[in-house]
């Protein structure tokens, strides 16, 4: 069944923007708002058919509020402000303003599930067992071992610190400078809940909730139990986490701050769904009546090898288990894992980096939901590996009890490749020192560069985008495997009532086009293709090329 009225959402590409490292417009290395606002035409100019801008639909933000910068704003100290570092407010409402004039939608990190042991609720909290907001944080008595109970941090190490003052233990699911909230405290979420609306009335058109499935945890504090027969690296992967994630009271509390954005009409709601969550588990975050989150974040699909039987079977999963009348969402990188350009590097399918970045563009934009980019994705940007120890800024992760300590993840933060003037024109052409080391590669690798390469990366994903904007299939059409056990090729239909879309995408070298699912191969357009010039009325060919990529169309 095919979908109308669709929110804008449905039909839209989300762009994320890491601020730090995105465009420096003040000169001090750091990115900022205002380098945000002066880049905005190459995200999108207002043209539908630009030549010189992507054409995306909606930012999301990575944190912007008062945060002193232990996990790079995933540590908030003031909901309400702007952190200096990257403007004042009047910047920001001047970028909303900039957004919706060109009917662009702007997204913001929703840091929720924590605070920075720096904001004032956590320093009145900390300070004995009888203030006012002694109950907004986790708090407990040690017995064991001195520990409350054996709850780990996703970072490494254990999730309690101990508080001299309140002579005990605080939890934090992340960092010790990240203590938790209460949400079991009513007046936790009626603070929080006052925050969401904060920035409603400043016009921001919806959330990615950080963390969102581990805002709850058990009220009993009891022990995870040990997962059988396991003897990970990592301490965390050895426990099953049943009693400080995906809790049933955690629907609750997601489904309460939908009922705020539902106030103000259409607006998004974005969950992070825990990084090691099953596919099942996260899509529960729809809502047993779709009344939670919109689009529930889930890793299945993006930490996929690069195979097509094994993408497709995530698709299929995918196609299977979301809600009738639910949006899938597809992403391949973040702000938290390294791009899929770095991952997908050591495979017998991975020959040729160029290919994998345009087949990787097309499975993106093609399978049925919203597309997530993540800033520099559309350049083939990779992750800067060899990054000196002294300016590593993920400063977060700790070592476990086990002495292993999590990947760091600023190779996949490193500044927005613009140019090849110093700093890859970070700072706008001045040679200021960037918050992160730019990848070496930029010189070659860049914005500029690419807009003049009519057969680069990023003119692919203009292309791509173009044609995903216009297009009925795309944007609510079904989706519908040719290929029943796809080995070096997929091949799938998007049908809606005015139009079909025939998706190809080899893996590989050359290789007959086998259908399991005949079609009618006459009479179809190329809409977009690595081999054939669009525009062309052909029979769908019998042998693929060498990493052929194909979008056929017909309308009805």
């Amino acid at each position: 069944m095919t979908k109308t009225g669709q929110h804008w959402w449905e039909k839209g590409i989300i762009y994320q923007i890491y601020p730090l490292t995105f465009a420096d417009a003040n000169g001090d290395g750091v990115g900022d708002i205002q380098g945000i606002i002066q880049r905005l035409d190459y995200l999108n100019d207002g043209n539908p058919d630009s030549e010189t801008s992507l054409g995306i639909n909606a930012i999301w933000l990575s944190p912007i509020n008062e945060s002193p910068m232990m996990d790079n704003g995933y540590d908030v100290s003031d909901y309400r402000g702007i952190c200096p570092i990257f403007g004042t407010m009047a910047d920001f409402e001047q970028l909303v303003d900039e957004c919706h004039r060109r009917d662009v939608k702007i997204i913001l990190d929703l840091v929720l599930n924590h605070t920075s042991n720096q904001h004032s609720w956590f320093l009145e909290s900390q300070q004995d067992r009888n203030n006012p907001k002694a109950d907004w944080y986790l708090w407990q008595e040690g017995y064991k071992d001195n520990l409350p109970n054996n709850w780990l941090s996703y970072f490494g190490g254990t999730g309690w610190t101990y508080c001299e003052a309140r002579q005990q233990y605080y939890f934090h699911t992340f960092n010790k400078n990240q203590p938790d909230l209460n949400w079991r405290n009513r007046e936790v979420r009626a603070a929080i809940y006052d925050v969401v609306r904060f920035w409603l009335d400043k016009g921001v058109d919806g959330f990615r909730l950080d963390a969102s499935s581990v805002y709850s945890k058990d009220k009993f504090f009891r022990d995870n139990p040990l997962k059988f027969g396991t003897n990970d690296k990592n301490e965390y992967n050895n426990y099953h986490h049943l009693y400080e994630k995906n809790l049933p009271e955690n629907h609750e509390i997601v489904r309460e701050i939908r009922e705020i954005l539902d106030e103000y009409g259409d607006r998004l709601l974005i969950g992070e769904t825990f990084i090691d969550n099953r596919l099942y588990e996260s899509n529960t975050f729809y809502g047993a009546h779709n009344d939670e989150l919109h689009l529930p974040f889930t890793f299945e699909f993006a930490f996929s090898p690069w195979y097509p039987g094994y993408l497709q079977r995530e698709i299929e999963h995918k196609e299977l288990v979301t809600p009738a009348g639910a949006q899938p969402v597809y992403f391949f990188d973040n702000h938290d894992i390294p791009r899929h350009l770095s991952r997908w590097v050591e495979c017998s399918l991975c020959i040729d980096s160029h290919a994998i970045a345009q087949a990787a563009a097309t499975l993106l934009l093609t399978v049925r939901g919203t597309p997530v980019l993540y800033y520099g994705q559309e350049l083939g940007m990779v992750d800067h590996e060899e990054i000196p120890p002294e300016k590593l800024r993920d400063k977060a992760i700790a070592p476990s009890t086990s002495g292993e300590v999590p990947e760091h993840r600023d190779g996949s933060r490193t500044p927005m490749q613009w140019d090849d003037s110093p700093q890859a024109g970070f700072s706008f052409g001045k040679d200021v020192e960037p918050w992160l080391p730019v990848h070496p590669n930029y010189t070659a690798l860049n914005v500029e560069n690419a807009w003049k390469n009519p057969d680069s990366l990023l003119n692919f994903y203009r292309r791509l985008i173009q044609l995903y904007l216009k297009s009925p299939a795309l944007q609510r059409g079904t989706w519908r495997s040719l290929i029943n056990y796809p080995h070096e090729h997929l091949a799938y239909l998007r049908e809606a009532k005015e139009q079909t879309i025939l998706v190809v995408i080899n893996f590989s070298f050359q290789k007959p086009l086998d259908l399991d699912e005949p079609i009618d191969r006459d009479n179809w357009t190329v809409l977009l293709s690595n081999h054939y010039e669009a525009g062309t009325v052909m029979t769908i060919p019998e042998t693929l090329q060498s990493f052929d990529i194909c979008l056929f169309g017909k309308a009805h």
